[in-house]
């Protein structure tokens, strides 16, 4: 796979492989680490932040192999960091992993993923503002198109009326998020109930009907077809597939 070939190419060439894990890490993908999806891949070094402590408080975190921490046992870099290893901060992450593994927050994620999946896939086949999505775990993401197939807006670029009616629909449907358009990321908490899901959905397609008819699409029915809130036998068959599987309409490019 693509990500085995990135790690073979870094040991051939003797270059770190480095993950940026701060947005997937601590069970956000349906594993703890992003990286542990993809068989034999282990990164030299690793960054994480946010899961770690659940954004209760600030906290990041960066592990590196046993050979580079090794290498720097008698070479320190010369830099220092204020409040590395805050005893708060500390504390607040080690209730929070206690958490995440007592509660099987991953295990939720897994069972949870095949319904989140399915509501993502109804929203594209819904509105043709979606262009196509892709989801792992409970992460996912929309890309919006015009009515000719064109990228509507580039991110440096102001919002422009389409996106601003939508925004403002989004916060009018209770619904609280970054807003990086054209990518509308779908990324709810890793503990929702299967109720919440669907009713965070139900908002959120309010929302998109109203981008759909900015942008010049045919008006379309505000809610798609939903499913009951109880998953299926066939929707948790499908939570237990490889999570690196990640199912769009059409190629997706990078997030």
């Amino acid at each position: 796979g693509y990500m085995q070939g990135i790690r073979a190419m870094c040991t051939k060439y003797n270059i770190m492989m480095i993950c940026d894990e701060v947005m997937m890490g601590f069970g956000r993908t349906g594993k703890l680490f992003g990286f542990q999806h993809y068989e034999g891949v282990i990164p030299d070094i690793v960054s994480a932040a946010k899961g770690i402590s659940s954004a209760s408080i600030p906290l990041s975190m960066t592990a590196a192999s046993k050979k580079i921490i090794d290498f720097f046992a008698d070479k320190p870099l010369g830099y220092g960091s204020t409040y590395q290893a805050h005893p708060v901060a500390m504390a607040c992450a080690y209730e929070n992993i206690k958490y995440l593994l007592q509660e099987d927050i991953v295990g939720q994620v897994q069972h949870k993923s095949a319904l989140f999946e399915q509501k993502m896939k109804e929203m594209v086949m819904t509105y043709p503002c979606l262009k196509q999505y892709r989801a792992v775990g409970l992460m996912g993401c929309f890309d919006v198109q015009t009515p000719c197939g064109e990228n509507p807006r580039l991110q440096h670029e102001a919002l422009g009326p389409a996106f601003n009616l939508y925004k403002q629909a989004f916060i009018e449907n209770g619904l609280a998020g970054i807003h990086r358009y054209p990518h509308i990321h779908v990324s709810p908490p890793l503990n929702i109930t299967e109720e919440q899901m669907l009713d965070g959905f139900e908002r959120h397609s309010r929302a998109i009907a109203v981008l759909n008819k900015a942008l010049g699409f045919p008006e379309t029915e505000s809610q798609p077809l939903y499913v009951s809130s109880s998953l299926s036998t066939e929707a948790t068959e499908q939570s237990k597939a490889p999570q690196d599987s990640l199912n769009v309409s059409a190629p997706a490019p990078t997030m």
